[in-house]
């Protein structure tokens, strides 16, 4: 700032000012200008949400999800429409006619419904939202033999990776220093993959291929032919084929790998087959005698052939008894009896009947086995070892659950506000998926799951279930009826199993048994 103090004429201190404001515009001018700065800036929207137009370019940031859009309807048929953050007004209301309203929906649906269209056009499925390889049209010469001139292949499943590395070095002196350097990389890869190709009406071809599989036989690949009623040739299989008998005499046999043909000439039915069977049966007969007479064959189970990520005690208080339970076999004296188990993981098929964003905490249902006894008022004075259930600790309580929202945009920051860690004391699944009762299989009296299928390393898994006790009833987590009143929008509370990182330092890590 330039003070200036003129003593003399009144035209002599003009002209004094003037040429000090032009001094100090010229040394504004000559300050270097940054040119990678941006120049545009961007505005704001004004108004309701339906009549402003706004740009959907993917450099210009959308609002975020805690901006919530309330609209609320007056005795004069008129629409207030709000946008709050929290209960704090993000924009000013705006208001809207009943006419208008009803004019901007019906645009809306209009143009979702050409979208759709648009979209089914192109070979998009409206169930998975991915792109499906579109039908690829043949010669019409091919027509009489296939029933159609076209190719469609429909592929379904997924492939992971995982990639990495282990290096040592040993600083032994007695080892030439170029082998006390070693490691190499390591690999991790599962393939599940089905595929489904036609041609026409009358050929197919299914495939399906996971490298988890236990045999060969179990991944399939089969080339069918299937003619019209009017052929001769109703039937042909190359592939994986059966030859079902409906007799009790002579068994079919199972597990076939050939070409399987039925044809029909009038009312005379002929099946051929031509196969290899890639399977045996084979069966041991034992008489038994006042000695106990017996057979038996020495086996040996490597540790490092554990079946990994497929079996999971539900809590801290069923791992601890499972030797005692099992010292007085074949009778098992627990006393548990599991009646209902509900278990999610995250959803990575075409199922949306089930899908809820849930939370699994790994205290739940935890007493003096809890294993965050450092956060203030968590724990309840219980004797040791008490059974698992909801009431065990104060995690449901008014100091905590009960003292935020459920809502599924801010349930992390809401929960890390209580002192939780994300990833050791709670996991958020989005969209999790609920098990159907034939991918998992539960024993009721010990307290353990078993999946049909091992679950990813970057997958976790919760759940929820009721069992009795000596009588008493206890209940771990919510079950449907338990979140039945609560919103969409809303997270389910679970029991954690298996986070996605897995520590052998924290109990949820060493849950598996």
């Amino acid at each position: 700032m330039v003070l200036l103090l003129c003593l003399g004429p009144l035209s002599v201190c003009a002209q004094q000012k003037a040429d000090s404001t032009k001094k100090a515009l010229d040394s504004l001018s000559r300050i270097p200008k940054n040119p990678f700065l941006p120049t545009f800036r961007p505005r704001d929207r004004y108004g309701d949400p339906f009549s402003n137009q706004t740009t959907f370019s993917p450099l210009f940031l959308k609002d975020p999800k805690s901006v919530n859009l309330d609209m609320q309807i007056d005795t004069g048929m008129n629409y207030s429409i709000y946008e709050k953050i929290g209960k704090v007004n993000f924009r000013p209301m705006s208001s809207m006619s009943f006419r208008e309203f009803n004019q901007k929906q019906s645009q809306s649906m209009l143009k979702n419904y050409w979208k759709g269209k648009s979209q089914a056009l192109d070979g998009e499925s409206a169930v998975s939202g991915r792109k499906l390889l579109p039908k690829i049209f043949i010669s019409p010469v091919l027509d009489r033999i296939f029933g159609g001139s076209y190719v469609e292949l429909v592929p379904r499943g997924f492939v992971t990776l995982d990639f990495g590395a282990n290096f040592q070095k040993i600083q032994n002196p007695s080892i030439p220093i170029r082998q006390q350097k070693n490691g190499g990389f390591q690999f991790d890869q599962q393939i599940n993959l089905s595929v489904v190709g036609k041609i026409g009406e009358k050929l197919k071809v299914t495939t399906n291929f996971d490298n988890n599989n236990s045999f060969d036989f179990q991944n399939n690949m089969k080339v069918e032919y299937t003619g019209f009623k009017e052929d001769i040739l109703k039937k042909l299989e190359i592939g994986n084929v059966s030859l079902p008998l409906n007799n009790t005499l002579i068994t079919g046999a199972q597990n076939l790998f050939g070409v399987k043909a039925q044809l029909q000439f009038g009312k005379l039915s002929v099946t051929a087959l031509g196969a290899t069977q890639r399977g045996k049966q084979s069966s041991i007969s034992i008489a038994g005698s006042t000695n106990g007479a017996a057979q038996g064959k020495p086996f040996e189970i490597v540790g490092s052939s554990y079946d990994e990520n497929r079996h999971f005690f539900l809590g801290q208080f069923f791992r601890a008894n499972y030797e005692k339970w099992l010292s007085t076999i074949p009778q098992i004296g627990s006393g548990i009896n599991i009646t209902r188990v509900e278990v999610y993981v995250l959803n990575r098929k075409n199922d949306t009947q089930t899908l809820r964003d849930v939370v699994g905490f790994m205290d739940m249902a935890e007493s003096d086995k809890a294993y965050r006894q450092d956060i203030p008022n968590f724990l309840k004075p219980s004797p040791s070892n008490s059974p698992n259930y909801n009431d065990a600790n104060n995690l449901f309580g008014v100091q905590f659950l009960k003292s935020i929202s459920a809502e599924s945009s801010g349930i992390n920051e809401a929960l890390e506000g209580l002192g939780f860690i994300n990833g050791l004391d709670f996991e958020k699944i989005t969209s999790a998926r609920k098990l159907a009762t034939t991918e998992f299989s539960l024993n009721s009296q010990l307290g353990y799951i078993t999946l049909q299928s091992k679950l990813q390393n970057d997958e976790a898994l919760a759940v929820a279930y009721q069992y009795t006790y000596n009588g008493r009833v206890y209940k771990v987590g919510e079950l449907t009826e338990d979140y039945s009143n609560k919103q969409p929008t809303e997270v389910v509370y679970l029991k954690l199993l298996r986070p996605r990182k897995i520590s052998i330092k924290d109990p949820a890590g060493t849950i598996i048994p």
